[in-house]
């Protein structure tokens, strides 16, 4: 048996014993109170050097945003009541619109007028969940004041300037892979819009980015297939002037990829072929039918797998593989 006057104990210990308790030596002859005494003094030790270790500890670095985190913050979501010193365009119309105005604001403010010009907002009242909003015209200080409709947070035919401002100088020139397989093409001479087919996946370079014609999807990129032609999407990219319940739709990243997939998947030509052409067939991966039929309206899952459902029909899979339609 060891005794407790042999017993060896830590400088810490040992230093709070001797500090606490004046009547050190007679501590350490009776057992029952150096064992007491231990016990106090290690809480205490603990306790401060807990509160040490804490002050030391250098806080933690947080990584660095994944790329497509980077990507989303170069159009961030503007709320209405945040508007005051932001710049706003006003949208174009096809020829057969011209002859129009902005509703929304008070006032004759025509098409024709203001169409291209650009104008920062001055301040923003809510008045019983209609929001009015005061502008300046950029050009000339004209006055301007818009009305939203009742809990809505978009003034027709207004685009926020740096959603296209940031998109152009990001992508004009650039290359970018389209995941639909028809464009927009607009003859203004004859005023007629048409729809352009291109192969999914194509490389299509970006001529311009401008503003389009509707508030929900106001960035219009101007692209050029790889054939010569012409043609543009037109996209939503921060969500900003765009009612809550069609905030989600004509997203960029629903329309266009940075990078060409053909160099992520490395299938054979035959899988790509398919894609480039919207089909599908037995023995697809997931992936493949995804990349060639976009994301299903529905997943049921069975014993024997998944049941996919488009407006075109249901898919069944095992295994993370096609096998069949219904």
């Amino acid at each position: 048996m060891i005794s407790h006057r042999a017993q060896p104990f830590d400088n810490p210990t040992r230093r709070t014993i001797l500090n606490l308790f004046p009547e050190k030596e007679a501590v350490m002859r009776n057992p029952s109170r150096f064992a007491l005494c231990c016990i106090f003094a290690s809480i205490c030790c603990g306790a401060a050097l807990s509160q040490e270790t804490r002050q030391n500890i250098t806080p933690e670095k947080k990584p660095d945003p994944k790329p497509a985190e980077a990507a989303s913050t170069l159009f961030p979501f503007h709320p209405i009541n945040s508007w005051t010193g932001k710049r706003f365009i006003f949208l174009p119309k096809p020829k057969s619109s011209q002859s129009g105005s902005y509703e929304d604001f008070s006032g004759a403010v025509s098409h024709q007028k203001y169409a291209g010009r650009a104008a920062r907002v001055v301040s923003v009242s809510d008045f019983n969940g209609r929001a009015h909003i005061e502008f300046e015209m950029e050009d000339n200080g004209e006055r301007l004041r818009a009305f939203t409709v009742a809990r809505k947070e978009s003034i027709k035919g207004m685009a926020l300037a740096d959603d296209i401002e940031t998109a152009r100088q990001q992508w004009a020139g650039k290359t970018l892979w389209i995941k639909t397989m028809m464009i927009s093409s607009y003859d203004e001479q004859r005023d007629a819009l048409t729809m352009l087919r291109v192969r999914k996946y194509a490389p299509l370079k970006v001529v311009d980015v401008v503003a389009g014609w509707d508030e929900e999807k106001p960035a219009r990129f101007a692209l050029e297939t790889p054939e010569g032609k012409r043609g543009f999407v037109d996209l939503n990219l921060s969500g900003t002037n765009v009612q809550k319940e069609v905030r989600h739709l004509s997203r960029f990243e629903d329309h266009l990829l940075t990078e060409d997939p053909r160099l992520k998947h490395k299938w054979p030509a035959g899988v790509w072929k398919a894609i480039e052409n919207g089909q599908i067939y037995a023995g697809m991966t997931a992936e493949q039918v995804k990349m060639s039929w976009g994301e299903p309206d529905k997943i049921a899952r069975t014993a024997a797998g998944e049941v996919w459902t488009y407006q075109s029909g249901a898919l069944v899979f095992r295994n993370g593989v096609m096998t069949g339609s219904r």
